[in-house]
């Protein structure tokens, strides 16, 4: 699926769309933000899903990286005053 195909703009956007903000109407934040993870994670499969392990392990190795940082500048602020 291409961002400029038919498939893409009448099809999976609106789908998209509609689905996060029903979800955030419903005050299902964070539904609606595994919602449009979960819609990518299909629209790149949707391409390639030989692919789709090494976003995923892009994901959860960023997301490591990301808590450990704040853990530490967390430790840090709270410690130094």
């Amino acid at each position: 699926m291409v961002f400029s195909s038919y498939a893409f703009i009448f099809g999976f956007l609106p789908i998209m769309i509609v689905g996060f903000y029903l979800l955030k109407y419903l005050n299902y934040h964070r539904a609606s933000n595994i919602f449009l993870v979960l819609g990518s994670l299909f629209f790149y499969a949707f391409w390639n899903v030989l692919y789709l392990p090494i976003l995923v392990g892009s994901i959860l190795i960023n997301y490591l990286i990301a808590s450990r940082i704040l853990s530490i500048k967390s430790a840090k602020l709270g410690g130094g005053e």
